[in-house]
């Protein structure tokens, strides 16, 4: 068996890694300067937890989350060196009455950490990043794959694979997201095939979730009386739920299979508008979005709203074995946001400017294209980032730390593949309308990009070994009554944090998802993003909407699936593992109620 030798980053520095460790820290959402205090220094803004176990690195810092609207001053955080120390801490918490929540890079939307007004008390956040992170490439085996600790970065498996000819088909936009952390929240890329394309073994089109083999995540022991380590193989039953567990279980680590290292060359272009790409099906022409994806393969539009000549950015992903001679050949990752950094701090003043003064929001998208397409004009063969070639590692991973922090309202709908013009034409008339309709009031509660994208659902025949179990709360899961949907597009609106009726703008936008599919598609949450809206619920309205989440969510995953594999038999199986609520917290108390 050839092996990274437990290699923690990689054999080479990835770009997150050389932004150094403090400042990667802080563009990951998990920490400010000068607010990390170790146990025991005098300096804790709160009660140190009472008995922690010896030896396991303890302190005290802020917390931050991704799009930075959460602020919790003083938490408590360890970081374990080993699963084992895990498991230490988890049995401690039991017997002293507290809740453990964690962490990779904290690159979430939705309060599966820490909800926004929490005091902090009483919870410690186990930062699996800092020691947890060791990646094994087993690449003799018969079935190829990464085992991986719980905090290893997306970023850094994609590069220790490439060193030994493997990789992933695709990968999230963002690299520096851990591994336990995307398939905690069903994270994915884009990945339509091209007419005629054939998945090569070790691939999928659907989700991470899909690449998984084995998980070991720690599990309450009746007999013992505590908490342990059990490994879950990938025909086991009891793998489904935490194939996309929402962090309400907590992975130590992870094995996932790879295949061939593949070529793709990354076009992007700006001189197509959205009235044509996203045009009803009946006014198709050959630069739709389905004839595109039929041509090309994986495709991904960037839309800002209100930009003049409404112009989207298309991105597509096309396997090519050979670079083609007008192609860049590239050997790093984030080509296409080298330049366009935000620090955090210019993140806080850009969102306060668009919240207080929202009319700006059409001209700050004016600005935003012309940057942009002033990027991809450079057609210096050396520089240009519009005609890229490499494998998926520096092609797919493209969003870096160091972003403009915005809060995402998704949603996945899962459609055949021949409704998928359909699908995207219907969400546009009525993203056009709606938008409309507030300007007419003078209001801006939308400030874009909106991002839409595509990929194939979780085949278990993608999956190298036999009777693979289906991830059983992914978004991108089969229905058994409706094989014609093969396909799930991906909704992702991003907006400004707080940015004035927005609160409604989703709520409607939500609704609209809901009625308008019915007839012929089924709607998913995005799990890592906002969902769940209600126009006077507190902190942006996300993940206020009773009924859906405790009705609408356990239905979507209820309804037509195996008795013995849906959203009831997960919930059930969450509370076996931990019957004494050490994993869990307020928000994941709504979806998965601690007591049947």
């Amino acid at each position: 068996m050839s092996s990274s030798s437990n290699n923690n980053h990689g054999p080479s520095l990835s770009r997150r890694k050389f932004l150094g460790g403090t400042v990667a820290t802080v563009a990951a959402g998990t920490v400010l300067p000068g607010c990390k205090f170790v146990a025991g220094s005098g300096s804790n803004t709160i009660p140190m937890p009472p008995e922690f176990p010896t030896g396991i690195e303890l302190y005290q810092q802020s917390f931050v989350n991704w799009a930075r609207e959460t602020k919790i001053s003083g938490v408590w955080f360890c970081s374990p060196r080993s699963a084992e120390e895990v498991v230490t801490v988890a049995n401690w918490a039991k017997d002293h009455g507290y809740r453990l929540r964690p962490l990779g890079s904290g690159h979430g939307f939705a309060p599966t950490l820490l909800p926004r007004g929490h005091s902090g008390q009483k919870v410690v956040i186990v930062n699996t990043h800092d020691y947890m992170n060791s990646i094994t490439v087993n690449a003799d085996d018969e079935v190829k794959s990464a085992s991986c600790g719980a905090g290893a970065y997306i970023e850094d498996i994609c590069a220790e694979l490439e060193q030994y000819d493997l990789g992933l088909y695709h990968t999230t936009a963002p690299g520096g997201v851990s591994i336990a952390g995307a398939l905690a929240m069903n994270a994915h890329g884009a990945a339509t095939p091209q007419l005629g394309e054939t998945l090569q073994p070790g691939h999928s089109w659907g989700t991470l979730s899909n690449l998984v083999l084995e998980i070991t995540a720690v599990a309450w022991n009746e007999d013992q009386g505590q908490y342990e380590l059990r490994t879950y193989q990938r025909n086991d039953p009891a793998i489904g739920p935490l194939l996309t567990c929402l962090a309400r279980a907590f992975i130590t680590s992870v094995r996932i299979q790879a295949g061939p290292n593949l070529k793709i060359r990354l076009l992007s272009r700006t001189d197509l508008t959205a009235d044509e790409v996203l045009a009803m099906p009946e006014n198709e022409t050959e630069n739709s979005f389905s004839n595109l994806s039929d041509q090309h393969g994986t495709m991904d539009i960037i839309y800002y709203p209100f930009n003049p000549e409404n112009i989207v950015w298309l991105k597509s992903w096309t396997v090519t074995p050979e670079k083609p001679e007008s192609s860049r050949e590239v050997l790093e990752p984030y080509q296409l946001s080298d330049g366009v950094k935000v620090a955090p701090w210019q993140a806080d003043a850009l969102s306060s400017t668009l919240r207080t003064f929202p009319r700006i929001v059409p001209q700050y998208n004016k600005i935003s294209v012309d940057g942009l397409r002033s990027l991809l004009a450079d057609e210096d063969p050396t520089t240009k980032i519009n005609d890229i070639w490499g494998s998926a590692y520096t092609t797919t991973l493209y969003v870096q730390p160091e972003t403009p922090r915005l809060t995402v309202a998704a949603w996945g709908v899962v459609v055949s593949r021949a409704n998928m013009q359909r699908a995207l034409a219907e969400w546009y008339e009525f993203f056009t309308e709606l938008l409309a309709d507030f300007k007419s009031r003078g209001l801006y509660p939308y400030t874009g990009p909106v991002e839409l994208r595509a990929h194939g659902l979780e085949n278990p025949a993608d999956v190298l070994i036999p009777n693979a179990v289906e991830p059983t709360l992914s978004g991108a899961r089969p229905h058994p009554d409706h094989p014609e949907k093969d396909t799930i597009i991906w909704f992702a609106i991003n907006n400004n944090v707080d940015q004035p009726a927005a609160m409604e703008f989703n709520t409607r936008l939500e609704q609209w998802f809901y009625s308008n599919y019915a007839s012929y598609g089924l709607v998913r949450p995005e799990w890592t993003k906002c969902y769940a809206y209600s126009d006077d619920g507190e902190f942006g309205g996300a993940w206020t909407n009773e009924e859906i989440m405790s009705e609408v969510y356990p239905r979507t995953w209820n309804q037509g699936y195996p008795a013995d594999n849906n959203w009831d038999t997960a919930a059930a199986q969450f509370r076996a593992m931990d019957p004494h609520g050490v994993f869990t917290n307020s928000h994941l108390n709504k979806l998965f109620p601690l007591e049947s």
